[in-house]
């Protein structure tokens, strides 16, 4: 089964949204109050939903990234190249500039997306879009 990122999108805001029937609600709160069991202790998608509460946050194999707001907003996004780099900065500026989430977590994200040679710092890995 595949979808779109429209689709996916869609699923996302009405999954996190008011828009969510009483089955997904009980599911997307349990999500919200258990980020850990959707995507582990360390991972940056589980930091981001313990940082924004209203918040429901996947990501997905090849730099899928699906995220959707208790108002109903949503974002889904897809690294066309596969590779999970640039997939967090992306999703993170998108989120604070175009969707106007106000967070910590989200400006921690932005700020330590650090690209390693050998084991040592070369560069970091940033925004070259703006809205």
């Amino acid at each position: 089964m595949s979808t779109t990122l429209v689709g996916l999108a869609r699923a996302f805001s009405k999954f996190a949204g008011p828009a969510a029937d009483a089955e997904q609600k009980k599911i997307a709160d349990a999500i919200r109050a258990n980020p850990e069991y959707l995507g582990g202790t360390r991972r940056d998608v589980t930091k981001l939903m313990q940082g924004v509460p209203s918040l429901v946050a996947k990501d997905g194999a090849e730099a899928v990234y699906g995220v959707g707001l208790g108002d109903g907003r949503a974002l889904a996004l897809k690294i066309e190249d596969g590779a999970d780099r640039a997939r967090i900065v992306v999703a993170m500026s998108i989120l604070q500039n175009v969707m106007g989430v106000v967070s910590q977590e989200v400006e921690r994200q932005l700020e330590s997306q650090e690209l390693l040679g050998g084991g040592v710092h070369v560069g970091q890995v940033i925004p070259a879009f703006s809205v």
